[in-house]
């Protein structure tokens, strides 16, 4: 099969095309290569398997270089959380026209699509109230427990991020209804080689390597008892390529999340990247400041993955963060000022409290 992939030079792009033609197939990128999120766009795109496409997301010019795709994966997204609460615009234009032209593009060359997008929209998601039942959309009380996010549960988004990918949702699925299958991901938080190290909005694991690098105490905001749900970037990307065989194979409509399947809190992810890194003369620093757009706790429910048949998890979030810590070690990347200086602009302007 030959597949197009949008953001094919981005983190989660070149893993799933590396698997993608491991597997046999060929790849063709269409890719902004902005430097926001390549470091060094002209390395990245020579690390893609294929032909790279340098292009907007709604250039029509790009789209027709594409040729005669079989299959097309959507990646291409602002991913920013704190970002999108000041650049709503461009957001909204890359997540949701973005993800109504790739759906166009699946119809106009009758080919399945999958689209990938965010356990954002869930927001705070689903928490187990003992006097209240199943409660959607409200954090974590006294009494009450997280639970795990599941395909059906309501959309709750916290930030005009979370608000763009379940609005690509819709525009995605009321595009391609009864015309071409479309496969809808909901990845937790992905980490693993070759995530960006200069950008403040790729992460928190990052801003934990460039602290321990300098032997700075690590940040964390509040108490660090915040629940994510942490995956291994090869784990997502064998979910996104089962998920465009599984619709070209069945011409089903799916919607699954992917994750890890475990939930841990922000402080365990610092012990971990400590562990990892060795360097354990670094402290862990409590910062008294919450950014617009945060959630408490967030993990995936995996039953339905499960049902279908998909690729389950084979990396723990602890061996994830070791593989990101130790594989990224000796890469090139933006000191900690960054992340301070990201956390500043928010502070400018009124985002935190």
């Amino acid at each position: 099969m030959h597949i197009a992939i949008t953001g094919g030079a981005g983190f989660i792009g070149r893993h799933v095309a590396a698997q993608l033609v491991d597997a046999g197939h060929t790849v063709i990128a269409l890719d902004s290569l902005l430097d926001q999120v390549h470091a060094d766009p002209m390395a990245d795109a020579d690390a893609f398997p294929g032909r790279v496409v340098k292009g907007d997301i709604l250039d029509e010019s790009a789209w027709a270089e594409l040729g005669e795709a079989e299959g097309l994966i959507h990646l291409a997204a602002e991913t920013g959380t704190g970002q999108s609460m000041y650049e709503q615009d461009r957001y909204r234009r890359v997540n949701v026209d973005g993800t109504r032209r790739a759906a166009q593009f699946a119809v106009e060359h009758d080919i399945p699509i999958v689209s990938l997008s965010s356990r954002a929209v869930y927001g705070e998601g689903r928490t187990l109230w003992p006097d209240r039942g199943i409660v959607f959309g409200e954090r974590r009380g006294p009494g009450a427990v997280a639970e795990a996010s599941r395909e059906s549960d309501e959309h709750h988004p916290v930030s005009v991020y979370g608000e763009t990918k379940s609005e690509a949702e819709a525009v995605l699925s009321k595009t391609t209804a009864n015309r071409v299958p479309s496969a809808i991901i909901r990845p937790q938080n992905v980490i693993g080689y070759g995530q960006a190290l200069h950008n403040p909005y790729t992460g928190v694991l990052a801003a934990f390597l460039a602290r321990l690098r300098e032997g700075r105490a690590i940040s964390i905001y509040g108490d660090g008892l915040q629940t994510r749900d942490f995956v291994h970037v090869s784990d997502v990307a064998r979910v996104i390529a089962w998920a465009l065989q599984h619709c070209a194979d069945t011409g089903e409509d799916i919607v699954v999340n992917t994750g890890s399947g475990e939930r841990i809190t922000l402080l365990d992810l610092a012990h971990f990247a400590i562990d990892a890194s060795g360097r354990t003369d670094v402290a862990i620093e409590h910062v008294d400041v919450e950014r617009a757009g945060d959630i408490q706790d967030a993990a995936a429910d995996l039953t339905r993955l499960r049902e279908l048949g998909g690729p389950m998890p084979a990396v723990s979030p602890r061996d994830a963060v070791a593989d990101f810590i130790q594989s990224s070690w000796q890469q090139p990347g933006a000191d900690s000022t960054v992340w301070d200086d990201a956390l500043d602009e928010l502070q400018d302007k009124g985002l935190t409290s």
